[in-house]
């Protein structure tokens, strides 16, 4: 009876998943800070390199394709590659987005 009407009953966690919780908290974080600050310590580089990639890729696949020098030119791999250059610079962003949490 006296549990029922026992209004402080509040569940804590055991100090054993208390304490593994923390652990891999602390885990996180030491493997988290420096892969974040070796990713914004390279950001400069890999988006400058990235872009112009990208941009190059299409303004050659447009040169080339308008010339009609080259007859059988990989025109859409080439724009695929400059697509996957301006996608890989998005998922970058997005791993330094989710690591600076």
């Amino acid at each position: 009876m006296q549990a029922i009407y026992d209004q402080t009953n509040t569940r804590k966690p055991p100090l054993r998943r208390a304490l593994l919780w923390d652990l891999c908290w602390l885990l996180w974080q030491t493997v988290r800070l420096p892969l974040l600050a070796l990713l914004l310590l390279l950001e400069p580089f890999v988006s400058l390199v990235l872009t112009g990639l990208g941009m190059l890729g299409v303004l050659v696949a447009i040169i080339l394709k308008c010339s009609g020098d080259l007859p059988h030119f990989p025109f859409w791999g080439m724009m695929a590659c400059s697509v996957g250059c301006m996608l890989a610079l998005m998922a970058y962003h997005a791993l330094i987005g989710f690591l600076s949490r």
